[in-house]
C-alpha cells in the first residue's frame, strides 16, 4: 500500500495545476485577464514539479506522463487560447475591434492554432521522446509558449502601452504556434560544465519563482522568456542539431 501512495503525490500535483488551469479560463471568461495571465504562470512554475516528485519518490510512470501531457494542454494550450478570446472577441473586450477590419478572423486562428498545435506539440513529445534522445526539444515546449504569451499581455496592461500592442497578441500566437510544431532543436534547461553560466542560470531561476509567484514584474518574466527562446533556437542552429527520422509504423 505504502508503495502505491508515492504515486499519489505527483498526480496530485499534476491535478493542482489542471486545477489552475481551469481558474485562468474562469477568470478570463469572466473579465479577469490579469489574474487569468497569472494563473497560468503559476502553472509554469508548477509545471516540473510533479516530475521532480515522481523522479525523487521513484513514482515515474507512463500513467502519470499522460496526466501531465493532458495538464499542459489545459493550462498551456487551451487557457492561453481562452484569455485571447476572451479579451478580443468576448462579451468584456479590452479593445475594440469595429476599427481593424477582419483582425476578428486574426483573433480566431491565432487562438485555434495556438491550442491545436500545443496539442500536436504534446502528442509528437509523448509519441517520440524517447526516438528524440535527452537534453533537446524539437519545437518550442509548450509551457515556454504559454508563457510568453500571458508575460507579454501583463506588461503590455500594466504600462498601458497603445491598443496595437495588444493587438499583436493574436499574430504572436500564430507565430508561437507554429514553432511550437517545429523541428527547431532547443537544449533543455540543466547544469552545465561552466560555473558562471550555471550562477546565472540559478539566480535567473530563483527570480522567476519569486516574481511569479508574489506576482511583480512580468516584464522580467517576459525577458527570461524570450531570450531563453531565442537563445536556444540559436544555438540549436548554430550546433546544427537535427531530429532523428520519425520511424513510421506500418502496420
Amino acid at each position: 500500500m505504502t508503495a502505491r501512495w508515492r504515486y499519489v503525490v505527483p498526480n496530485l500535483l499534476t491535478c493542482v495545476s489542471i486545477s489552475l488551469g481551469l481558474l485562468a479560463i474562469s477568470q478570463a471568461t469572466s473579465g479577469n485577464f490579469d489574474g487569468a495571465c497569472w494563473s497560468v504562470l503559476l502553472c509554469v512554475l508548477l509545471d516540473k514539479a510533479d516530475g521532480t516528485a515522481a523522479r525523487l519518490l521513484k513514482a515515474s510512470s507512463e500513467f502519470g506522463m499522460q496526466m501531465d501531457s493532458l495538464s499542459d494542454l489545459i493550462t498551456f494550450g487551451i487557457a492561453p487560447a481562452t484569455i485571447c478570446l476572451a479579451a478580443f472577441v468576448g462579451q468584456k473586450p479590452i479593445i475594440s475591434l469595429d476599427a481593424i477590419p477582419y483582425y476578428r478572423y486574426v483573433v480566431y486562428i491565432g487562438a485555434f492554432l495556438f491550442a491545436i498545435c500545443g496539442a500536436l506539440r504534446l502528442a509528437k513529445f509523448n509519441v517520440l521522446s524517447e526516438s528524440y534522445g535527452d537534453g533537446w526539444f524539437f519545437g518550442a515546449p509548450t509551457t515556454i509558449s504559454g508563457a510568453v504569451v500571458c508575460c507579454y499581455f501583463l506588461t503590455v496592461r500594466k504600462y498601458g502601452l497603445p491598443w496595437p500592442y495588444l493587438a499583436a497578441v493574436p499574430a504572436m500566437m500564430i507565430g508561437l504556434a507554429l514553432l511550437m510544431v517545429s523541428r527547431f532543436a532547443m537544449p533543455k534547461v540543466g547544469m552545465s560544465k561552466s560555473l558562471a553560466l550555471n550562477i546565472v542560470v540559478i539566480v535567473n531561476l530563483v527570480l522567476v519563482y519569486a516574481f511569479g509567484i508574489i506576482r511583480i514584474y512580468p516584464e522580467y518574466l517576459l525577458f527570461a522568456a524570450v531570450v531563453y527562446l531565442v537563445v536556444s533556437l540559436i544555438y540549436g542552429l548554430v550546433k546544427g542539431i537535427k531530429p532523428p527520422p520519425i520511424e513510421v509504423d506500418s502496420a
